[in-house]
């Protein structure tokens, strides 16, 4: 198990601290008693902006903290009007494919004249129950980033057709080499969180039993093994979820995941290469919906041709083995 990292200070923490250090450094040598409060805020300062306990900030523990009291047990809104989320369920043919054409998936990020501000590979796995194995990918449009395209088609702006049209169009790709590719309505699309979660700091209550805990991936050289040890961790269910946004020749990627047990998590990272969401975990667990459109936290530039060598597979069970002759022109979307 991997320790807590000393937290990287971000440009405004420091630039704080030092509004505080110059004033106290110009009092040198330090006689009056002005000059010893100069110093003893300085100080203060310094403790508060840069203290750290468990890789987190103290102001960043208080800030998790004070937002836990404030939103109660209420799941964050991820919908509004900007924005739409069309899903596509994956399931490997009999062959021997199984490993997900990533960079095939991310071109769809801008496609046909239609740009997508994200688009996300969610793989959910349970242990006990092979038909809930499932791999969606979710392609999320924003109006503002396709407005000419949008007024072009029609002049009530349809935001959700055009989402439709990306998901089938990148469904109906898949099928031609060799994928069960499926568009997915809404309400037959499972959901991560349940109504009246109960947050703690280190995870999510659902229900008398289930445990959910979120947790950041760290995008790097050890991504394929963090991944691999991910899919092998001993829990009840396993969400992983790989988001690519930006431009497509350039894209930016995020990896999240969350576990469900059936006890409350202990506080240790059960893998290394994973932060986790303390005191944010109902944010986290809500962007990690399949419907959602907002984006996971981490984004950060994709190191070179990682999606040409990560290995994604698809996880096969019953509930997304569908017929090809089943790829009904639905498709889920959901506003944001």
């Amino acid at each position: 198990m991997s320790k807590h990292r000393i937290p990287t200070p971000g440009s405004g923490r420091i630039t704080l601290a030092l509004l505080a250090i110059v004033p106290a450094v110009m009092a040198y040598p330090w006689r009056s008693p002005r000059d010893y409060w100069l110093l003893g805020i300085a100080a203060t300062v310094v403790i508060v902006l840069f203290g750290w306990w468990g890789g987190l900030h103290f102001t960043t523990i208080v800030r998790r903290r004070l937002a836990m009291i404030v939103r109660g047990n209420g799941v964050p809104e991820n919908t509004s009007d900007a924005a739409t989320t069309a899903l596509v369920r994956i399931g490997a043919l009999e062959g021997d494919v199984d490993v997900l054409p990533l960079p095939l998936i991310a071109s769809y990020l801008d496609r046909y004249g239609i740009r997508a501000d994200k688009i996300r590979i969610t793989s959910r796995d349970n242990a006990s129950d092979a038909s809930r194995r499932e791999t969606w990918v979710g392609l999320t449009v924003s109006a503002p980033d396709n407005l000419a395209a949008l007024q072009a088609r029609s002049p009530r702006i349809p935001l959700h057709e055009t989402a439709q049209v990306a998901a089938r169009r990148l469904a109906d790709h898949l099928r031609e080499i060799g994928w069960e590719a499926t568009t997915v309505a809404a309400d037959d699309v499972p959901r991560l969180l349940t109504s009246n979660p109960r947050e703690r700091w280190r995870g999510v209550q659902r229900g008398a039993s289930d445990y959910l805990a979120a947790y950041q991936v760290q995008v790097d050289d050890a991504l394929p093994e963090t991944l691999e040890a991910i899919r092998s961790y001993a829990a009840r269910e396993t969400c992983i979820a790989l988001e690519i946004a930006g431009d497509r020749t350039q894209p930016t990627v995020a990896v999240a995941c969350a576990f469900q047990t059936e006890t409350g998590p202990d506080g240790k990272t059960p893998v290394d290469g994973l932060t986790p969401q303390r005191g944010n975990h109902l944010p986290a667990l809500t962007a990690l919906d399949l419907l959602s459109t907002r984006r996971l936290g981490g984004h950060t530039a994709a190191p070179a041709d990682l999606l040409s060598w990560l290995h994604w597979p698809t996880l096969v069970g019953g509930a997304h083995r569908a017929s090809l002759t089943d790829t009904a022109d639905t498709v889920g979307v959901v506003r944001t």
